[in-house]
C-alpha cells in the first residue's frame, strides 16, 4: 500500500524528507512537538536503514537514517521516492521504499 510518492527537493536531499501534508499518517500527526518516532524501512534491495521521523520542526521530517539513505543511493533532487507498506506472512507488515531517478 503506497503511503507517499515525492519528487526530491534540495532541502529532502541536504536536511530531511518533509513527509508531505496529504499522507501523514494518524501515528506521526499525533507525536507531540519535539518527539522521534523509528521506522525499520527496506530498498527494493533489501538493505535496511532505520528512518527518524522528528516533529521538531513545523512539518514532520525524516532525518536520520534517510540523510544515510540519501548518501549510499547518491540522489539528487528530481529523483522520485515512493513510500509503501508491504505485508509479509513471515515478518508482518514492513515499511519499504523505492527510487526512480
Amino acid at each position: 500500500m503506497e503511503i507517499f510518492s515525492k519528487i526530491l527537493t534540495a532541502s529532502d536531499i541536504v536536511k530531511g524528507l518533509e513527509i508531505p501534508s496529504e499522507s501523514r499518517q494518524i501515528t506521526i500527526a499525533a507525536l507531540p512537538n519535539g518527539q522521534r518516532i523509528e521506522f525499520p524501512v527496506a530498498d527494493v534491495e533489501g538493505r535496511s536503514y532505520t528512518f527518524v521521523c522528528s516533529t521538531n520542526h513545523p512539518k514532520p521530517v525524516f532525518s536520520d537514517g534517510w540523510l544515510k539513505f540519501v548518501g549510499d543511493r547518491g540522489l539528487k533532487p528530481g529523483a522520485t521516492i515512493t513510500f509503501y507498506m508491504e505485508g509479509d506472512q513471515a515478518k508482518g507488515a514492513q515499511y519499504k521504499i523505492r527510487v526512480r531517478s
